[in-house]
Order: C-alpha cells, then structure tokens, then sequence
C-alpha cells in the first residue's frame, strides 16, 4: 500500500525514524520501525517513494508476558489503519 504525504509529512517522518531508537535504516530510503508507545503497538516496513511512502509491511504487536517478548499479531491492510498509528506517535509532525 501507498501513503500519500505533503513534502512536510515526508520530512517529519524521515526525521522521526532517524531519531527513534527502534528505528533501523535498512538504505537509503527503507526503514523498519517498532511503535511501541502508541495504544496499539505496530510494526512496520516504510519505503520513500516519490509522492509518499510505500508500506511494504505492517503488523499490530503483541505482547507475550510469559515469553517476555513482542510478537506480531494481525497484518494492518488498511492506509488508515498505519496512518492513525503514525500519527499516535506524531512521526507526521503537526
């Protein structure tokens, strides 16, 4: 799926993930972050794209207090679904 974002949004997330601790660049323009500190915690795959970003994966994460450890629960098909997790964790600016 493709989000479309203004050049604002684009920059604001770029900065948001080279600032994130559970953010890892994997090149020049894909990153793989863990929002864990939004109501629902996600997981997701973010490819820059021209005109927006291209999700390439996304997954709600759960939590397995027996295991001690996150593990990925249902697959997020909707834009909207990963919009409204991105801008929990105000990774879009303003």
């Amino acid at each position: 799926m493709k989000l479309k974002l203004t050049e604002a949004q684009e920059a604001a997330l770029r900065a948001f993930l080279e600032a994130s601790e559970d953010a890892e660049q994997l090149s020049a323009r894909e990153y793989v972050v863990d929002l864990y500190d939004i109501e629902q915690p996600v997981s997701l795959d973010l490819v820059f794209v021209r005109g927006g970003v291209a999700v390439d994966g996304a997954a709600e994460l759960k939590y397995d207090e027996e295991q001690d450890g996150w593990y990925m629960g249902r697959r997020l098909e909707d834009p909207d679904d990963v919009l409204a997790a991105l801008n929990s964790a105000e990774a879009l600016g303003e």
